[in-house]
């Protein structure tokens, strides 16, 4: 039976699921205050003074004792607390040290821990409301003339955006949906974790890291968030991710201005030997009912030669507490935790609020828009949200769970929830059309984003229960990495967009007319910023900008020992087409072998320009245009 117990402090009501939890020290998720569990009076006391040592029920050393009572709604009072919490407190706080040394000693502490909260934000940001933040951040205002009518700057990737469906409301018979769940792992469990999580991790970091993998595609397309992971594991565990089958990463806040503590707990794919796991957890501290190492600021335990578990050396007990029992999270996490499946190759459980609260001092100034915009999109509505993900063989599964606070229905969040994800697609299709980036395969990943968007909205299945909404979506096993790459690219291209910008209407004089001819055509100006682009890639982003066909002739450049991928890397403003075309000609030159010369031909009636060899253009008898005049 489910027990609420009011927190002395704040008076914030914490939920038990287990009367066997009494007893023992708890901590108010809201405001960090840690007390002993107690269950409440049948009537409201006053509070009172501690009893003497040894009176009444027992109480574990250097906890604080207060009375159990309820504080009353309109303004309660702090409980008194007893002399015996001021020792281990005096000692926290390091008085013994300089204040110097102790500033020093919470920078070194905050920067190990800040870069956690960046996991996670990059997860919750990408993973489930991402595009929400383009489309909403500042939806750009509608165009006066015709829908057809986008033409916000001269260079903008419109042409790449891919046109939306208009059949919004047709059924879509998902044939990747009726392959059903792909995974039938038990649910995730807070064993080793201390009191009061809020954020829960659950990562298959072996399988995501297998070599030619879909895993190692997906990690390709956000490399930011696998390399902050892989330096994680090292840090705790000197472990890469290779070896480790699962991992849980908890976040458990602190007062408000300050960073979330951490813990985790791995497990190996193999045995290791506990000479060598004890190589890097510290020495052994014997004052639990367990053993447990302390390093630093950090305290581990051994569960077994597969399962390590780490945590801040000053919430040790609560660790040890956790390895028969489960200490309570926040509201919401608990219940959203008995839906999941650990052989889900990732996993996320939030409190929505919690990440709105902290995210000031949580996650880095570039990714703060995001995240709330994030948590704008889930809505008032939403206590809590688990989103998971599975890269099957053939599909990429997705699971996006939401728990209604208490007043909203399940049915009335489902439609909500059903609104927001149908209109996500047109509003973010607003935002892409003012993004400008320079590189043709960014804009046109971006430009196929609002598309991407849609066919996950159209591909979804929505289910509700008392409680709770649940969003299945099934798509292609390519879904993942297309998705991933998209989001994180327009994540990245919006930080330096102008979203206040008005737009501009399209030219109706002679301005907005392409040049007749080709040679004039080549007088256009455009700006370059090519960072290891292929050569296809630039041809074809000149190609656009020109408003002209330029085709590449493979079989001409495989013979002078040239590909289409090979890398350009230059840059200018304001550029014109023959400029930009010569910058590519010069790195290819050979007088001396013909057939290891690049050049390029211009066919005027066919309004055609072709990227050849001087050997195959004499042998085809095609004019070389001259690059260098002027």
């Amino acid at each position: 039976m489910e027990i609420r117990i009011p927190c002395p402090q704040c008076g914030r009501e914490l939920k038990l699921p287990d009367r066997k939890l009494l007893g023992r020290r708890g901590k108010c998720p809201k405001c960090s205050h840690s007390f002993v569990l107690e269950e409440p009076a049948e009537v409201q006391l006053e509070l009172a003074e501690p009893e003497p040592a040894g009176v009444g029920k027992w109480i574990p050393e250097n906890h604080v004792t207060v009375a159990a009572s309820r504080p009353a709604p309109a303004r309660p009072q702090p409980a008194p607390i007893a002399p015996i919490a001021i020792a281990p407190l005096i000692s926290e706080l390091g008085v013994d040290e300089g204040s110097a040394a102790r500033l020093r000693k919470m920078k070194k502490k905050n920067a190990q821990r800040q870069t956690v909260g960046r996991v996670v934000g990059v997860v919750i940001a990408l993973a489930i409301g991402g595009v929400a933040y383009f489309a909403l951040s500042s939806v750009p205002q509608k165009p006066e003339a015709g829908a057809g009518q986008v033409a916000e700057r001269p260079s903008e990737p419109a042409a790449a955006v891919v046109a939306m469906s208009t059949a919004k409301d047709t059924p879509v018979d998902n044939p990747f949906l009726a392959r059903g769940n792909p995974t039938k792992g038990s649910k995730i469990e807070l064993q080793y974790i201390p009191f009061g999580t809020q954020v829960v991790l659950n990562i298959r970091p072996a399988e995501l890291w297998e070599k030619e993998s879909l895993g190692e595609e997906l990690r390709y397309c956000l490399p930011p968030l696998a390399k902050l992971l892989e330096a994680k594991f090292e840090e705790w565990f000197k472990l890469k991710p290779e070896q480790i089958e699962e991992a849980q990463i908890c976040l458990i806040p602190g007062s408000q201005g300050s960073l979330p503590d951490v813990a985790a707990v791995v497990h190996l794919v193999t045995e290791a030997k506990k000479s060598q796991l004890l190589e890097f957890v510290g020495q052994r501290v014997d004052d639990y009912d367990y053993p447990v190492y302390v390093s630093g600021e950090r305290a581990y335990l051994i569960a077994d030669q597969k399962t390590l578990a780490m945590c801040p050396s000053t919430q040790a007990r609560e660790m040890v507490d956790a390895v028969a029992g489960r200490n309570p999270a926040a509201d919401g996490i608990d219940e959203l935790l008995s839906m999941t499946d650990r052989e889900r190759h990732m996993t996320l459980v939030f409190v929505p609020r919690t990440i709105r609260l902290h995210s000031p001092w949580w996650f880095p100034e570039n990714m703060k828009p995001l995240v709330l915009q994030t948590c704008d999109w889930l809505g008032d509505e939403v206590e809590s949200a688990s989103w998971s993900f599975h890269l099957g063989e053939k599909v990429f599964y997705s699971d996006l769970t939401l728990r209604n606070v208490t007043g909203v229905t399940s049915s009335t969040l489902d439609r909500e929830a059903q609104a927001k994800l149908k209109k996500l697609p047109h509003e973010l299709l607003d935002t892409v059309r003012m993004m400008n980036p320079p590189e043709v395969g960014k804009r046109k990943v971006i430009g196929r984003l609002p598309k991407m968007s849609e066919a996950f909205a159209m591909a979804s299945n929505f289910k509700h229960g008392p409680r709770h909404v649940q969003v299945i979506t099934a798509l292609p096993e390519r879904g993942a990495p297309n998705l991933a790459l998209g989001t994180l690219l327009a994540w990245d291209e919006s930080t330096r967009t102008d979203f206040t910008r008005e737009r501009i209407k399209k030219p109706s004089t002679d301005e907005g007319k392409v040049p007749e001819l080709i040679a004039d055509r080549m007088k256009m100006k455009m700006d370059i910023d090519f960072r290891r682009t292929p050569l296809q890639d630039a041809v074809s982003f000149i190609a656009g900008e020109m408003k002209t066909t330029i085709d590449i002739d493979g079989d001409a450049l495989k013979g002078g020992g040239f590909t289409k991928n090979m890398t350009q890397n230059f840059k200018g403003d304001k550029m014109t087409a023959q400029e930009a075309i010569a910058n590519i000609l010069k790195n290819y030159q050979d007088p001396q072998k013909p057939a290891q010369t690049m050049v390029i031909s211009v066919n005027e009636e066919k309004k055609m320009i072709l990227f050849t060899t001087k050997a195959f253009a004499d042998q085809q008898k095609l004019p070389i245009y001259d690059v260098s005049q002027k």
